[in-house]
């Protein structure tokens, strides 16, 4: 008899469970996937990410960035390149009244890792590199702007200033860019 009782309330737990959960996707605005590409300080970048929406004003994002540059100190060349997860909450600062375009401010940890010279510590011209790739932390406030081609397509302009404390190429890195998004549901 106990084993039935436990049973029941397992099978009524995963019940609740699943029509809780079709509740709170009800609940859900959206959820969009990114893909833009730009400019950084000297080279390019290219950031994609995940946006799950709050609400139609407020969005969480989950983004990865890449950056391919060259940094010129005394008439050398070292390219490098930052690798980084960028987490950040997202709100709507301005929609027009037929939902075609919205502006987003945002802010929010960065973890990464910076690689120097391709990891190596001397330049093809015998010359050698004082800094080492390492791992980057810091945080970023981005700028949005959504133009949307319909109901799953939209064209992104994006701006984020990173912070990277840890860096040995400098603390501030700029990325610039635009790109597409598609809404999933």
């Amino acid at each position: 008899m106990r084993k039935i009782k436990r049973y029941a309330f397992v099978l009524i737990g995963i019940l609740s469970f699943l029509l809780g959960g079709q509740h709170l996707k009800a609940q859900n605005y959206a959820s969009s996937l990114e893909l833009s590409s730009g400019i950084v300080e000297d080279g390019y970048g290219i950031n994609a990410g995940y946006n799950y929406y709050l609400n139609r004003f407020r969005y969480i994002q989950g983004a990865v960035f890449l950056s391919f540059a060259e940094d010129n100190q005394q008439g050398f060349s070292v390219p490098y390149n930052n690798f980084t997860l960028n987490i950040g909450y997202f709100n709507n600062i301005i929609e027009a009244l037929n939902r075609k375009f919205t502006a987003s401010l945002g802010a929010g940890p960065v973890v990464g890792y910076e690689i120097i010279n391709n990891g190596e510590q001397e330049l093809s011209t015998g010359a050698l590199v004082n800094n080492s790739s390492e791992f980057i932390y810091g945080g970023f406030v981005g700028a949005e702007l959504d133009f949307y081609l319909s109901e799953s397509f939209s064209i992104i302009g994006k701006a984020n200033q990173y912070y990277h404390p840890s860096s040995d190429l400098g603390q501030f890195a700029f990325f610039g860019g635009v790109g597409i998004r598609y809404i999933l549901f």
